[in-house]
């Protein structure tokens, strides 16, 4: 099947289109992703910040970190209020948990990576990852600046994967509506732009066909339909004169000869 212009053109504006559309698309929804990852770490730090704050006023009034039995109902409370929390879990310095919002791991020990951002006397908040759940963890500082422990929260890695999932589908339907609409436009556009220049080729088509001693074409249809008079009459003397002057040639050339076979 052969290809018009206006096709050719129109099939790599759409592809030029559709492969800067995905390149953006996908930078951005990285970018978006990014994003929302770090959006949804604050939001959990933010809950394992109101813990701390509670924790270290109780430190600050002498009260040693395990003798805070309240906290257990604070963090199970916690827990209750988002669904996405997979667990809160309170740790002295040297590992062992001794709040969690699953009971049944009190007095158990905290991997030996939950105790190292304890080392460090930046305090600052950590976020710790695995293959099944991220955490957002952050130290406990008495009033004298000693790290008693840490609070960490943990959620499901694939929450953020989870939540733009829908989000993808919508951005991809989209991405598909504006290709289909764009290429039914510069179909259309291509089509009336680049007519003149279909009409003009065929032209030369036929003209070409026409000198050529008008050479059917392989399904045996005629060679040459319609064309542009003035095209026609223009070209028509173009080749008249090509001739006339191959002629000439003709002539010069067996005059020339016979000069040659005289001398």
């Amino acid at each position: 099947m052969s290809w018009s212009l206006s096709r050719k053109v129109s099939a790599a504006l759409i592809a030029i289109l559709a492969s800067t559309m995905l390149l953006t698309a996908l930078f951005g929804f990285y970018r978006f992703e990014d994003e929302v990852s770090s959006l949804v770490r604050s939001r959990y730090s933010f809950v394992a910040f109101t813990i701390k704050k509670r924790v270290e006023d109780s430190l600050n009034l002498g009260f040693a970190l395990r003798q805070l039995r309240q906290v257990q109902d604070a963090i199970e409370l916690e827990k209750t209020r988002d669904e996405q929390i997979v667990g809160i879990e309170i740790y002295d310095s040297r590992g062992e948990i001794l709040f969690n919002s699953d009971r049944g791991r009190i007095g158990a020990s905290v991997p030996d990576e939950w105790l190292q951002p304890l080392a460090e006397p930046t305090g600052q908040p950590f976020a710790l990852m695995d293959e099944d759940s991220h955490a957002v963890g952050l130290p406990l500082v008495n009033s004298l600046g000693k790290v008693e422990g840490a609070v960490v929260l943990v959620y499901p890695a694939g929450y953020v994967e989870r939540e733009l999932g829908g989000a993808l589908w919508r951005l991809a339907g989209q991405m598909a509506g504006i290709v289909v609409v764009f290429a039914v436009l510069t179909i259309l556009a291509a089509s009336v732009a680049l007519s003149p220049v279909r009409r003009r080729l065929a032209a030369m088509e036929a003209a070409l066909n026409t000198a050529l001693g008008d050479t059917p074409a392989a399904d045996g249809s005629a060679a040459a339909p319609e064309v542009n008079a003035e095209f026609d009459g223009n070209f028509g003397e173009f080749v008249a004169k090509a001739r006339e002057a191959l002629e000439h040639i003709k002539l010069s050339t067996e005059e020339v000869e016979r000069l040659d076979r005289l001398a």
